[in-house]
């Protein structure tokens, strides 16, 4: 019988949030392009339903981003923050400067969300040296475990996990064992 008091938690929750901008909208010196994360007028594909955040810095009084749809915020600058949530709609969108229209575009393809993942279950806890836990679900999810010792405290830290694998529908999650007593663990899963 193990001296480690555990108590389990599963929690399946959403994606770490997104960074600030998902994306950064520059106009290059001298060309008639939005620079959007590096690539010039791409085309971009965004899931209907989704808010995303676009960062801002074209050249001042010059080329203004516009984005042609229903859901946009802030639409029709050349510096700052724009958010645009995509109509639920089954439509493509585009954007371009406000001022040069056709010479300054680019195409915004509009897709369903996935489907979400089946949830995840613990199948089984091993503790001796280490934890091992086993757990169904996917492969595109990691497991992450987390530990406290006072029960009363808000503050979670990580074990050390030292190998994630997923093997016919069972994902195997070995991971150091928490000093201290008792010791409470969660279980979170992260989206790969």
């Amino acid at each position: 019988m193990s001296a480690l008091a555990l108590g389990l938690a599963a929690w399946s929750g959403a994606p770490a949030p997104a960074a600030a901008a998902d994306f950064t909208v520059t106009t290059p010196g001298g060309q008639f392009a939005f620079n959007i994360n590096g690539s010039n007028s791409p085309t971009l594909t965004l899931v209907r339903g989704r808010t995303y955040a676009f960062a801002v810095n074209t050249t001042p009084n010059l080329h203004p981003f516009h984005i042609q749809s229903p859901g946009v915020m802030n639409n029709d600058i050349t510096t700052g923050t724009m958010t645009y949530t995509v109509p639920a709609t089954a439509t493509n969108y585009s954007y371009y400067c406000t001022f040069h229209g056709l010479r300054m575009q680019g195409s915004i393809l509009t897709v369903d969300a996935p489907p979400p993942p089946p949830p995840i279950r613990i199948v089984g806890v091993t503790v001796g040296t280490n934890i091992t836990l086993r757990s169904t679900g996917t492969n595109t999810f990691t497991v992450m475990p987390e530990f406290k010792t006072n029960v009363a405290g808000t503050t979670w830290f990580p074990l050390t996990v030292q190998t994630n694998r997923y093997f016919n529908g069972t994902n195997e999650t070995l991971c150091s064992r928490p000093p201290g007593q008792p010791v409470f663990i969660r279980i979170k899963a992260v989206e790969n």
